[in-house]
């Protein structure tokens, strides 16, 4: 949920009540709902002060079926596993469909509302992992602080033999009747940080305070050292106490050359938690790629990955997992976009920082960062599976906003719960505008479902340590060194130029300088369907020193087939017209494939490789022209 509400349990078994009853009108008319969970219940109502002033509905009929009429397509649905009975999971059969296999949903529909939202087996990334535990019987474990009545209804409605279970008017009933109390602890299951009653430095004292500033970790102000010359510094107010493993590294782990150093908490008359950091002159990573005031090179991206991954290994070390890494939480002391050596980054910000074991459960109701986080971390609803894996996980979506100049992940999603959706899909990010091949392909691998066959910290370390700055592979060709420019031609997108290969040789080449704004997408698509013969080939990026972005593409002798037939240069019989369309019908079946819309097609964007007028074995057209296109 985007915004989380402190839901108690007696409003949640009002809730329960009304499902029931739905439920069991819906059992009445012979309709199987067959997909009972937490994400088929709207809310239309929400009143916290009065328990019956709350409503919910059910909702997605979509894998709905008649008891008496079975269905002619029931081996093509899909099953939803964590929440179906077992007797479907063993055979999917019409007959094994009754309100009593809804009834077992029922009961996991529960467990997961008292579970805030936990996805059921959270822990298992593998859903025929899952099945094979059902069907070993074994049961989900009782939520923590869960009442007793609402814990057997539970175990009731998960009975092996259907028979055995309640029906959902008996459900109702009991749920109408029960008496229970908002006896879940909210409260963190690990301690707090007591700040210490000495501070190291006193406000107006040692230290003075200025201006506010743009900070991402809280209210960030400037500040001056008063009693001692030392490194520029900023002053922090915290909006609550630090947890024990954010303060464990705000007073005891953070003496790292790539962790922000702390000097400590600064005593005060305010009433304020303020927290004493070193300034980082230059802001965060996120900032500096998006305004485009650093534009570091791919060589350079991994020099500041590596120095993430060193401060990792020292955090992992400690038995912290970090929790929220991404751009933002990386501070820059030194850049310099083509010189290596010559830059500095330091992680900062624990807030988020929870124990490495993914076993424990943290009640704390802190926030997810779900566009950067592991699956792992969204299925248990942001209260246990983190560990090393799960950081490394946000390391690669870290590497990917990196590679992307600082874009939002899955940035056309503007709710968290879309997002969370799309993840859970199994959707990944897409491979970041020229990103050398081994750094994707690294990044891909920190994706991978099931956490045990990520890489961890040391591991990735290695792989990039192993990668030359020779290696990397965004240019295949380098102007003057491969390819020479020459006079500019008439072109419809972009600039282009007559080309040729040092040394000469076959195909005929051009150059294209692509606009900034469009060359993201427009060159993607062109590397993406390079390969078909009736689409223009592009062999790739060209080197240049004026940093421009530039393709190369074979070249058309004959130009496009909307300029050869105005001027009568091609006058094709109906036979030839016929082999041009279902060559460029080709095309577009191999683009639709693809799941990609042209957007553009037009006699234009048909480029002539061969022709002639009266013999259709004799032509040869290409598709050209991706600036319109867009998947589907």
């Amino acid at each position: 949920m985007d915004n989380q509400l402190n839901i108690t349990v007696p409003i949640l078994v009002e809730m329960f009540t009304q499902v029931a009853d739905a439920m069991s009108y819906i059992a009445s008319k012979k309709i199987v709902h067959g997909d009972l969970g937490c994400r088929n219940v709207l809310v239309f109502q929400m009143d916290p002060s009065e328990t019956k002033n709350n409503s919910v509905k059910i909702t997605d009929f979509g894998l709905a079926r008649w008891i008496d009429h079975p269905e002619s397509n029931e081996n093509e649905l899909d099953i939803p596993i964590r929440y179906c009975a077992p007797e479907i999971l063993r055979n999917n059969r019409h007959s094994n469909y009754s309100e009593k296999s809804d009834v077992y949903s029922m009961g996991v529909l529960i467990w997961e509302a008292l579970s805030n939202s936990e996805i059921p087996y959270s822990s298992v990334a593998d859903d025929n992992e899952v099945r094979r535990m059902k069907l070993n019987n074994n049961k989900l474990t009782k939520p923590r602080s869960c009442d007793d009545k609402l814990w057997n209804l539970m175990k009731n409605c998960w009975h092996n033999n259907p028979s055995d279970r309640p029906t959902f008017e008996q459900i109702k009933e009991r749920l109408s009747n029960m008496k229970v109390s908002d006896n879940r602890d909210l409260r963190s299951s690990v301690s707090f940080h007591e700040l210490p009653v000495h501070y190291e430095y006193e406000l107006d004292v040692d230290i003075a305070m200025h201006n506010l500033l743009n900070g991402q970790f809280g209210r960030t102000y400037e500040a001056e050292w008063i009693s001692r010359e030392e490194r520029s510094i900023v002053l922090i107010v915290m909006e609550e106490e630090p947890s024990e493993y954010e303060a464990l590294f705000y007073t005891n782990f953070n003496r790292h050359d790539h962790i922000l150093h702390t000097f400590g908490f600064v005593g005060n008359n305010r009433g304020l938690i303020l927290l004493l950091q070193e300034r980082a002159p230059y802001g965060n990573l996120q900032v500096l790629l998006r305004n485009g005031h650093y534009q570091p090179s791919q060589f350079v991206l991994i020099t500041i990955f590596l120095q993430i991954m060193e401060a990792m290994i020292y955090v992992i070390s400690k038995g912290i997992v970090h929790g929220n890494l991404c751009c933002a939480n990386v501070l820059v002391f030194q850049m310099d976009p083509s010189q290596p050596t010559k830059n500095l980054v330091k992680l900062a910000n624990f807030g988020l920082a929870h124990k490495n074991d993914p076993s424990f459960v943290d009640d704390r109701r802190l926030p997810i960062p779900v566009r950067y986080c592991a699956l792992e971390i969204l299925r248990s609803a942001g209260q246990s599976n983190y560990s090393e894996l799960s950081d490394v996980y946000s390391m690669g979506v870290l590497m990917w906003e990196a590679c992307s100049k600082g874009k939002v992940p899955y940035e056309s999603s503007i709710t968290n719960s879309e997002v969370r959706q799309r993840k859970l899909n199994d959707e990944k990010l897409p491979e970041p505008f020229m990103c050398d091949p081994q750094i994707w392909s690294i990044m891909k691998e920190c994706w991978l479902n099931e956490p045990t066959i990520r890489y961890n910290f040391q591991e990735m370390k290695e792989r990039f340590s192993n990668i030359s700055s020779g290696s990397i592979q965004i240019y295949k060709y380098e102007l003057n060194v491969n390819v020479k420019q020459k006079r500019s031609l008439n072109g419809n997108n972009g600039k282009f130029y007559e080309a040729d290969w040092i040394p000469k040789k076959d195909p005929p080449i051009i150059l294209i300088v692509m606009d900034e704004e469009t060359a993201e997408q427009e060159a993607s698509f062109y590397m993406k369907f390079s390969s078909h013969p009736h689409i223009v080939h592009t062999f790739g990026f060209v080197k240049n020193d004026l940093q421009l972005i530039m393709l190369l593409q074979e070249r058309a002798p004959y130009g496009d087939l909307q300029t050869l037939l105005q001027a009568g240069t091609f006058q094709p019989s109906g036979k030839v017209l016929v082999t041009i369309f279902l060559q460029i019908i080709e095309a577009m079946i191999y683009i639709a494939s693809q799941d990609t819309v042209h957007g553009d097609l037009r006699c234009m964007n048909v480029l002539v490789f061969e022709m002639d007028s009266s013999d259709p074995t004799k032509n040869l057209v290409k598709l050209t022209n991706f600036s319109m296109a867009c998947p589907i």
